[in-house]
């Protein structure tokens, strides 16, 4: 992941030109501008030594909005398995679906969200219960779809 976003630069620009910056948002490896990490599990080959942030590459990560005040799950898609191609995915979505779940319990959030079936985005929800419940949607369906 870059280190700096664009409302970052923009902010420091903005912060030089008016010496003023909006109060509620922090700049730091959690925050950047509206942006606020919430959780991430680190990729086998990020560099850093750092724990998950947003200045790490993540296989699977948390960002709350606050502009439009949705979560937003991302998920590292590059890798390239070897073998059966769609099995490794499937086993790797369900290792992310299961780092996810355990975030949940360690943190008291319900694993039983329900919705109806129109689900316009995947991977943005008004609450984290309801991301989980969209990602769990989609690797069941990939891993499905896929014959796994």
């Amino acid at each position: 992941m870059i280190n700096k976003c664009r409302t970052y630069n923009m902010q420091k620009y903005l912060k030089s030109k008016n010496n003023e910056l909006k109060s509620e948002y922090e700049d730091d490896k959690y925050n950047c501008g509206s942006l606020k990490y919430i959780w991430g599990v680190k990729s086998w080959d990020d560099i850093t030594n750092k724990n998950a942030c947003l200045h790490t590459m993540n296989d699977i990560n948390i960002i709350y909005n606050r502009d439009t005040k949705l979560y937003n799950l991302s998920i590292e898609t590059i890798y390239m398995f070897e073998g059966n191609k769609e099995e490794e995915e499937c086993k790797y979505l369900r290792h992310l679906l299961d780092k996810f779940s355990k975030y949940m319990d360690n943190n008291n959030l319900s694993k039983d969200y329900k919705t109806y079936l129109a689900m316009y985005d995947c991977f943005s929800a008004e609450t984290i219960e309801e991301l989980y419940f969209k990602f769990k949607i989609f690797v069941g369906g990939y891993c499905k779809v896929c014959g796994y």
